[in-house]
């Protein structure tokens, strides 16, 4: 009867009205960046005032980090901190682990993720935390947020649309074989004990390598 109703009031197939389908629950949790306070990174510059005035600030922001960091080196950058960064923030997302996620992640972002998180727990769902892949992350730029200059990189996931019910580990949502491309923006700034460094540690980075804040959007 409810497939009955439902096709009752469905459109017929040659109106062209336009059916807005209402996203999914792990469409929601990873695409989190979409009006979370994420906008941060913008959208690309709209004319050529814009673009100068980006490049500028890419610069100043690149010379400010090395002012601030002098044995910064991007590649290192890329294949060791952020490397690690994006194991440690997509992996306490995708468990749900807000103490990690509070340990790396500034105020912004993790905001952001808390939110998703508890919407998650709310409902009681559970998602696949299985990353399959991850690409080699890539600089996009060097820019002030906050104040600080911030490496922006971006990678690539591919993730599983797979969501279950925590109470009866029954899948709700997606399934074990619906494969996802995720693709991912983190901002990465260092942290304040880094920035004001002890005497006897200047220059270097802290352990943690800085606190994240991110984007996301899926395929």
């Amino acid at each position: 009867a409810g497939a009955a109703g439902a096709a009752a009031d469905a459109p017929p197939a040659d109106s062209g009205a336009v059916v807005v389908r209402e996203p999914t629950f792990w469409e929601k949790a990873t695409n989190f960046g979409s009006g979370s306070g994420f906008g941060w990174f913008g959208d690309a510059a709209g004319s050529v005032g814009d673009r100068i005035f980006g490049e500028t600030e890419q610069a100043e922001a690149l010379r400010e980090l090395r002012e601030l960091m002098p044995d910064f080196d991007m590649d290192k950058f890329l294949t060791e901190e952020v490397a690690q960064k994006q194991r440690d923030v997509l992996g306490a997302y995708l468990r749900g682990d807000m103490e990690a996620l509070r340990r790396c992640c500034r105020d912004a972002a993790y905001g952001a993720l808390h939110k998703s998180v508890m919407e998650r727990e709310a409902h009681q769902l559970q998602m696949d935390e299985r990353l399959l892949f991850l690409s080699d992350p890539e600089i996009e730029s060097v820019r002030y947020i906050g104040g600080m200059p911030t490496p922006v990189v971006s990678f690539e996931a591919h993730q599983l649309n797979c969501v279950r019910s925590k109470s009866t580990k029954q899948i709700v949502e997606g399934d074990e074989d619906d494969i996802r491309a995720v693709h991912y923006l983190f901002a990465l700034q260092p942290t304040e004990d880094w920035a004001e460094p002890e005497p006897e540690a200047a220059g270097e980075a802290p352990a943690d390598g800085g606190e994240a804040g991110g984007e996301a959007g899926g395929e």
